[in-house]
């Protein structure tokens, strides 16, 4: 995952819980939004350090995003507002690149109709290179929260 906000982009370690969600968790990496090749390292080292599986956080125990002091901001619908997230996975022997928009109910759920997927015999490097490409070629207010009805 990369989450671009104010000029930098933050590259969070992927934890699965033990009851099977994902939540960002340290170590996170941030570059500048324009450091192309330093926000590419940053998810590669991510991808390579792989999804840890950490105990599922009790509700008390989850309180703060930790994306929120490398920010710089104290609550989560503050960084939602100026945020674009984008997420790289692994599907069906395919890679999936997939923006996130607000969701309708609220919080942020995957674009659909925007995702890309790629044969997972592209090398990661390249798959990388493209999330990274398509994401800083988007208009700054596309995906982000700011445009939530």
């Amino acid at each position: 995952m990369v989450v671009f906000r104010r000029g930098k982009a933050f590259v969070p370690t992927m934890a699965q819980t033990e009851a099977g969600f994902y939540l960002a968790v340290e170590p996170v990496a941030v570059a500048d939004e324009s450091d192309k090749t330093g926000i590419e390292e940053a998810v590669a080292s991510a991808v390579e350090r792989g999804n840890p599986i950490v105990p599922t956080p009790t509700r008390d125990g989850y309180k703060d995003y930790v994306l929120l002091k490398y920010a710089g901001v104290k609550s989560l619908s503050t960084f939602e507002k100026l945020a674009r997230t984008w997420k790289l996975s692994r599907r069906s022997g395919n890679f999936v690149i997939a923006p996130y928009r607000p969701g309708q109910y609220g919080g942020a759920e995957e674009d659909l109709n925007r995702q890309e997927s790629v044969p997972d015999s592209v090398p990661v490097r390249e798959v990388i290179h493209r999330l990274v490409q398509r994401a800083l070629s988007e208009p700054a207010d596309m995906g982000s929260y700011q445009d939530k009805v």
